[in-house]
């Protein structure tokens, strides 16, 4: 990640406005790119300076798309497996401490009859004949491994990992990446990405009292417990490093569905940049070519009967199928028989003859250093090829 975020900040320290092309086709940019990236420094210098600036600058501008999209999928992955690894480390500690109960409903039921009826009888005379000691302290264990104090425990394990080793990382992220929003809805994560900028450097376990903390939704739920702490003045206050890891995961939730995005990136631009620039001018064309109806609920509508006339057919075709098999196993219930090998295509297998007629058991490389590299055709212009010498 930290290497990323250096060549994103190399590229960005040149000083080409993201929008220099804004005007000319993705496909056109796309290989000027393409041109500048394969042809040697001295091949570039031959161009007038026109041609060299116009390449390197569409060079760059890609570069920086892809590496900005490149972090931004670093931030995501790195969230998750925080997450994910918690939840392991977690689970393991606690597989080793139960056993899983069978007949929960019934056991309690005694349980809870026997309780009753007890009136003033101590609990070894009443509840330990119903329901044994041993059994019960499984139980607990039970419902410590998968109800709330399995999901607290998870996250404070989650808290530790952040702070000892992932935070350097995703507060670094912070200061290279823009994010943004076109629905006020979402606005409370930005201001929490950047209140965590501004306390970033700071060694403060609590935000400051007076400091106003955006609420979003990432803190409710099973963060609320662990984000808001009572001070030694009995004073509730929101504990920084928790808070940080709990609006990560809010911006990643949000960035996977486009309700966030991210300046100067590709795939995690702004949504409203998918449309067409007269979109709305020519939105009865538009719907046309696409063989849509305008009616939103006349979409909805016809593409609930396809969905079930698909779902149908695939219920039908299913218990017919030879490579389809399912029923009760313990390693799952549906199985699929391998399938038969693709055939080579036949292009490829006359190419492998005639390169292997001609050349025979030839290393790649030295046939491009030998008589072949006159056959390639070359990417850039002036039929040159990028591993020709000036």
């Amino acid at each position: 990640m930290l290497t990323e975020i250096a060549k994103l900040e190399a590229v960005r320290a040149v000083g080409v406005p993201g929008d220099v092309f804004a005007d000319i086709g993705p496909k056109i940019v796309t290989g000027w790119r393409g041109r500048a990236s394969v042809e040697s420094p001295s091949h570039l210098r031959d161009h007038p300076l026109e041609t060299q600036l116009t390449l390197l600058a569409a060079l760059l501008v890609c570069r920086c798309r892809e590496i900005t999209d490149t972090l931004v999928e670093l931030l995501n992955s790195t969230v998750h497996r925080i997450n994910a690894r918690a939840e392991v480390r977690v689970t393991n500690e606690l597989i080793k401490e139960f056993k899983r109960v069978t007949g929960k409903e019934n056991l309690l039921f005694k349980v809870a009859e026997a309780t009753v009826d007890a009136g003033d009888k101590l609990v070894r005379d009443t509840v330990f004949p119903v329901a044994p000691q041993g059994v019960l302290r499984d139980l607990v264990a039970e419902f410590k491994s998968s109800g709330p104090p399995y999901q607290r425990t998870v996250k404070a394990t989650l808290r530790s990992s952040y702070t000892n080793y992932y935070r350097a990382g995703l507060i670094k992220l912070l200061s290279v990446l823009e994010f943004r929003s076109n629905n006020t809805t979402h606005r409370p994560v930005l201001d929490a990405l950047e209140l965590i900028g501004r306390y970033a450097g700071t060694s403060l376990r609590y935000y400051p009292a007076a400091e106003e903390v955006p609420v979003h939704r990432g803190v409710s739920g099973d963060w609320a417990e662990l984000v808001h702490h009572n001070d030694q003045h009995g004073t509730r206050r929101v504990v920084r490093m928790v808070y940080e890891i709990a609006t990560f995961q809010a911006l990643r939730d949000q960035l996977r569905c486009k309700e966030i995005w991210v300046v100067g990136a590709e795939k995690w631009r702004n949504p409203a940049e998918d449309l067409l620039v007269d979109f709305e001018e020519r939105r009865i064309e538009h719907y046309e070519k696409l063989g849509k109806p305008l009616d939103p609920t006349e979409f909805i509508t016809g593409l609930q009967e396809e969905m079930r006339a698909e779902l149908e057919a695939l219920h039908a075709a299913l218990p017919h199928c030879p490579w389809l098999e399912i029923k009760e196993r313990k390693r799952g219930a549906i199985k699929l028989a391998p399938l038969p090998p693709v055939a080579e295509p036949r292009n490829l297998r006359k190419l492998k003859a005639r390169v292997a007629t001609r050349w025979g058991v030839v290393p790649l490389i030295n046939m491009l250093r030998g008589g072949a590299a006159d056959r390639v055709p070359a990417v850039g212009d002036h039929g040159r090829r990028p591993w020709q010498s000036g």
